[in-house]
């Protein structure tokens, strides 16, 4: 990379961490633009050229620069002595190039400075079952679920295997064993992962991203065998999550897929970044959790019921989201 695009560069992320912006955006032509406490601000750094991306693509990939504009969608993790850990998310776009990072911590995240319950914790120290992380896009699903995967390897010294797309948080430290496996480089896809997994003698099996039917299959698959999964999924909040996984099935397996839910899951919980006045913003959560009224409703594929069983569920550990009750 040319001394000039370096220097960019290595002012912006300087900037955006000074800041503690979540993202930066670049677009050909364009000066970048970061967001900051959820909102999008524009930056007053010099215009982003066709060219200063094209160097940070090659910088952040193994491919040649000249090559990008055959591809359509490239995420990749750049970790750098200046700028710290990012995941790059790389598209073309009708004016060029463009890049969305997400900047990640240095060190793994602490579950009690993020503000994660007690019970949550207390569920990734169990042998077995499903415990979904789920949220929209931005919520800090990769964050909680590397906290989780902290707690757990300190609470029992195990086996974990992770498959990701990409590697976004580095887990080599924590104690037990840990190996960190990269769909679409280490393996070919989330089921060949989840099958060369369960053949590694896994104790714990944690799963990036749950994105369609194929992968919900294979999250089942992991979780039947009797290992403690951890995963997350884009929902808007806990019950829609187990709505969308048991809609992916058709036919004869839709019935197979809730009984297997049924019997393994642990529970969902769902989380939200809150913006607050005094600036930054607090995770707002939610949690579902698998008593012998939820595995029923979820056998019966009766989802509708299951907010319900959340409201009515607060003795057992259950918690709605803030105002979510007014909605019914």
């Amino acid at each position: 990379m040319q001394a000039v695009t370096r220097c960019l560069f290595d002012d912006l992320f300087y900037e955006a961490r000074r800041l503690g912006a979540s993202d930066v955006h670049f677009s050909p032509g364009r000066a970048p633009a970061m967001r900051v406490d959820g909102k999008l601000r524009t930056t007053t750094s010099s215009i982003v050229s066709a060219w200063d991306l094209a160097e940070l693509f090659e910088v952040s990939t193994s491919e040649s620069a000249m090559e990008f504009p055959k591809l359509s969608d490239v995420t990749t993790v750049l970790v750098d002595p200046s700028w710290g850990r990012a995941r790059l998310h790389w598209t073309q776009a009708h004016t060029g190039i463009t890049c969305s990072i997400r900047l990640l911590p240095s060190e793994c995240p602490d579950a009690t400075k993020l503000g994660l319950s007690k019970r949550l914790c207390e569920l990734v120290q169990s042998s077995h079952g499903l415990l979904l992380i789920v949220g929209s896009t931005g919520s800090g699903k990769s964050t909680t679920l590397a906290a989780l995967l902290a707690v757990t390897a300190a609470a029992r010294y195990r086996k974990i295997v992770t498959l990701e797309q990409p590697i976004e948080f580095d887990l080599t430290q924590l104690p037990g064993s840990i190996e960190q496996r990269a769909i679409g480089k280490d393996v070919a896809s989330l089921n060949d992962g989840v099958f060369s997994a369960l053949r590694s003698d896994p104790d714990v099996i944690a799963i990036g991203e749950v994105r369609n039917a194929e992968d919900c299959n294979a999250l089942l698959r992991a979780a039947e065998t009797g290992h403690l999964v951890l995963a997350t999924m884009h929902a808007a909040d806990a019950a829609s999550s187990i709505d969308r996984m048991l809609r992916s099935f058709r036919g004869d397996e839709a019935g197979i897929a809730r009984t297997v839910l049924a019997d393994v899951l642990l529970g969902v919980s769902a989380q939200k970044l809150i913006s607050v006045p005094t600036g930054g913003r607090v995770l707002e959560s939610e949690l579902l959790l698998a008593t012998d009224a939820v595995r029923a409703i979820v056998r019966d594929g009766k989802c509708y019921q299951l907010r319900n069983a959340m409201t009515l569920g607060g003795s057992s550990g259950m918690k709605r989201f803030v105002g979510s009750q007014n909605y019914e």
